[in-house]
């Protein structure tokens, strides 16, 4: 018998106006490959002009990220270690932001700022049935928003200064690389109109 559940395809609404940068990564890294072990057996399943399955337990697959999530909510399977974020992994990142190596930003995973959303969101979810997820949920967010600020501060810095662009951006994410182009264009664009010409850095 086929498990009864419905599909939402991520990116299928919102026409009316143009996407945001998140709105962007989230739809495209909803839609990357991800890893995930089955717990236990999964039938032939049809989705739309798609099939998934039969899976057997322990058999590891690789799904869509957003497929692959209703099958891990639906408790069929489990996402692969790497594949997610955690509040240890978090903790480690936060250290490495604050070592203090002059001005040049650490290098973050592609995904970072997405799975640090599916973190807190899940954590959300589950305080809802555990109040003791409450704290694992502060810190989460205590540490999410310190890694934000002192990146923010760095990029805002590079961006005014004009540095070389693909040295700094090698190290950003997507959300970060609309951040830093966004503060060189307007700084650059504000010290034409300062001066009334052509700048130099």
């Amino acid at each position: 018998m086929e498990p009864a559940f419905a599909l939402v395809i991520p990116g299928g609404s919102k026409l009316e106006k143009e996407p945001s940068i998140v709105e962007i990564v989230d739809t495209e890294l909803e839609n990357s490959p991800s890893r995930i072990t089955l717990l236990r057996e999964f039938p032939e399943t049809r989705i739309g002009d798609r099939t998934l399955g039969p899976y057997r337990m322990g058999q590891e697959v690789e799904l869509s990220l957003w497929i692959a999530q209703h099958l891990v909510q639906m408790g069929y399977a489990r996402f692969k270690e790497e594949e997610q974020l955690t509040l240890n992994t978090l903790s480690t990142t936060h250290y490495r932001q604050t070592l203090p190596a002059s001005n040049q930003i650490p290098e973050l995973p592609r995904s970072f700022y997405f799975q640090l959303r599916r973190l807190i969101k899940d954590l959300k979810n589950l305080e809802v049935k555990d109040r003791t997820k409450a704290r694992e949920l502060d810190k989460a967010l205590a540490l999410g928003w310190d890694i934000v600020n002192l990146r923010v501060k760095k990029i805002a810095s590079l961006g005014a200064s004009g540095g070389q662009t693909t040295e700094v951006t090698s190290k950003l994410t997507l959300e970060e690389k609309a951040l830093f182009e966004k503060v060189r264009q307007n700084v650059e664009s504000w010290k034409k109109d300062i001066l009334g010409s052509e700048t130099t850095n």
